[in-house]
C-alpha cells in the first residue's frame, strides 16, 4: 500500500483558492481536491460531468435552473454541457470527481 493521502493536511499548507490539486486517477477519472472562496465564473464542460463534493465549508453551484447549496458532507452532479459556476462565501475544501481531460476554463 502506498501512502495516504490526507486532504485536510494538503490544505493546512496551502494557501492558494481555485488551483485543483490532482490527488489520485481511476482509469479515465480525476480525484481532485481543490480550496474555494469567492466566485468561479459561469463555464460549461463538453468533456464531461463534474461531480462537487463538500469537505469542509459551504458552497453554492449556479445553474440557469437555479442555485444549489451544498453543505459539508453534501454532492452535486453537473452533467455536461450545464452552464454554471461555483462559489463559496468562507474558505471551503471541495472534492471533484471529473474526467482526466476535463480542465475548467472560464466562458462566457
Amino acid at each position: 500500500m502506498k501512502n495516504k493521502i490526507s486532504i485536510k493536511k494538503i490544505f493546512e499548507e496551502k494557501e492558494e483558492f481555485w488551483v485543483p490539486i490532482e490527488i489520485a486517477n481511476i482509469e479515465d477519472v480525476a480525484i481532485r481536491v481543490a480550496k474555494i472562496q469567492g466566485e468561479y465564473p459561469f463555464h460549461t464542460h463538453s468533456e464531461g460531468d463534474e461531480f462537487f463534493y463538500v469537505v469542509k465549508g459551504e458552497i453554492f453551484i449556479d445553474t440557469e435552473d437555479g442555485t444549489i447549496n451544498l453543505k459539508e458532507g453534501e454532492g452535486f452532479l453537473v452533467k455536461r454541457g450545464i452552464r454554471h459556476r461555483s462559489l463559496a462565501n468562507i474558505p471551503s475544501i471541495i472534492l471533484l470527481i471529473e474526467p482526466k481531460r476535463l480542465i475548467t476554463k472560464p466562458k462566457g
